[in-house]
């Protein structure tokens, strides 16, 4: 005869908490649990935000391991190279490319810098006849103007400097984090496995295997999200490259996309700010028709970009829908400006993968289980059985895990 399990009774409370309605109750204590994890967030984002020379390069480092990781798995796998070799090989490639493209683009803008400054002065000039001819203003309404604006710049000449030498400080941090990314990037394209199994085994043993799991499903978000992010960008810049080349401005098709394409990486600011270079270059190097004309080429590109193609390919790719993708953005971009804008939505891809796969929603259930990292975690757990813990006072065996 089979009897009903026993339910455990409830503890029991005391009388004024017993009075308090139980609804109240559940509200406090998930509030004070709330706040706590949101104290320690903040924490850490204020840790961060004091050592941000480090963190964003690393950062950076991650998403282009993402990207390019498979190739040094490809070249490793299937030719002679080595893994330290294939790294070093697509590391350069990748600094070749990054390299020739700016080198190629900048000599294209100081080739045709001179013709640009002419007919920046000369529309500068036409503009100022139009104001003056259309407000009636007189010239020494306009010579007062240019007065005020020249006190105005000398009066505030040592906040100036101030921000010149400031700029001079980002670019010396911009080039410590560039070498920061690359040696950092380096290391994880070369022994990126072996530093998350040395991660892993920090963890307890019974958390590892599941740990593992969660994280690949993670990575994988996270490198879809990458490969996404590179498509739209090129096509993003592509598309306005060749607005700005059916424009008359071919020559500037180069140094437009790489701009497009570099700003398209920084969600809602970076479209924006891409799109405004573009329309002036026009501007003031052909016509103010030829500009409205490029005003409608890049809210139609951006509007493709935008509405069609980042939030279709971007939410498959992360898993969220595109409401959840402009949130993201927007959160993150107020929390931590443009580098919260960045990498807002590639942190929220690695997070939903892993916690559907701790919750038992596997994202990706064709990836299976690693079974190489399950042996590996398991010869480790058997490694230890019957080990000697010896401290200073103190001798045991460590224990042996229980019975299945």
């Amino acid at each position: 005869m089979r009897f009903p399990e026993r339910r455990p009774r409830p503890a029991p409370v005391a009388p004024e908490v017993a009075e308090i309605p139980l609804g109240i109750r559940r509200a406090a204590a998930w509030s004070w649990r709330l706040l706590l994890i949101i104290a320690g967030c903040w924490v850490v984002l204020q840790g961060m935000s004091h050592i941000q020379v480090i963190v964003i390069p690393v950062l950076v480092a991650v998403l282009l391991a993402a990207l390019l990781g498979p190739i040094v798995t490809l070249l490793a796998r299937h030719t002679f190279l080595g893994r330290g070799s294939a790294a070093m090989i697509v590391l350069i490639g990748l600094i070749l490319v990054v390299t020739g493209m700016s080198t190629l683009a900048g000599q294209q803008l100081l080739a045709q810098y001179a013709d640009i400054e002419d007919k920046a002065v000369s529309g500068f000039e036409q503009l100022s006849a139009i104001v003056v001819e259309r407000l009636h203003l007189d010239q020494p309404t306009i010579a007062n103007a240019q007065q005020a604006l020249l006190d105005k710049l000398q009066s505030n000449s040592q906040q100036l400097i101030q921000g010149a030498l400031t700029g001079v400080e980002t670019l010396g941090s911009a080039v410590t984090g560039t070498l920061i990314a690359l040696f950092t990037l380096f290391f994880l394209l070369k022994d990126g496995e072996l530093i998350w199994r040395w991660i892993l085994r920090l963890l307890p043993r019974r958390s590892r295997v599941v740990t593992h799991e969660a994280f690949r499903r993670g990575w994988r978000a996270l490198s879809a999200y990458v490969r996404t992010q590179i498509l739209v960008a090129t096509i993003n810049g592509t598309g306005i490259g060749i607005g700005i080349a059916a424009l008359g401005l071919g020559s500037y098709g180069v140094p437009v996309f790489l701009i497009v394409f570099l700003f398209s990486f920084i969600p809602l600011i970076g479209a924006v700010v891409s799109g405004i270079i573009a329309v002036l270059l026009v501007l003031v190097l052909k016509s103010w028709v030829l500009a409205l004309v490029m005003v409608a080429i890049v809210i139609g590109v951006h509007f493709i970009e935008a509405d069609i193609l980042h939030p279709f390919m971007m939410g498959r790719a992360v898993s969220l829908h595109p409401l959840g993708v402009f949130l993201g953005v927007a959160l993150g971009a107020e929390t931590a400006g443009i580098a919260g804008a960045l990498f807002a939505i590639p942190l929220a891809a690695f997070l939903n993968a892993t916690i559907l796969q701790f919750s038992g929603n596997d994202p990706n259930p064709e990836l299976g289980v690693d079974s190489r990292t399950a042996a590996f975690v398991a010869a480790r757990a058997k490694d230890l059985r019957g080990v000697n813990l010896t401290l200073p006072g103190l001798s045991r065996r460590a224990p042996r895990p229980p019975r299945r």
